[in-house]
């Protein structure tokens, strides 16, 4: 079945409603060094977890740990 009258393309929006923003390049920036902080400190303080628990397991290997004076 054919219909010629029914138009189903979609409308398109009127930009007048819309006024363009203007671009925010500083608020990425920032978004971007806040990423890079968070994942230089998160490594940094994963490597010194893992140093600590690596010192621990030596001396337990060692049996060098003493609890008390």
């Amino acid at each position: 079945m054919r219909n010629d009258d029914l138009d189903l393309r979609a409308d398109r929006d009127e930009l007048d409603h819309f006024p363009p923003r203007a671009p925010q390049v500083k608020r990425q920036k920032s978004l971007v060094l806040q990423v890079a902080l968070g994942v230089f400190l998160g490594g940094l303080a994963l490597w010194l977890v893992q140093l600590g628990a690596t010192a621990i397991m030596a001396k337990l290997a060692m049996g060098t740990l003493q609890f008390g004076g």
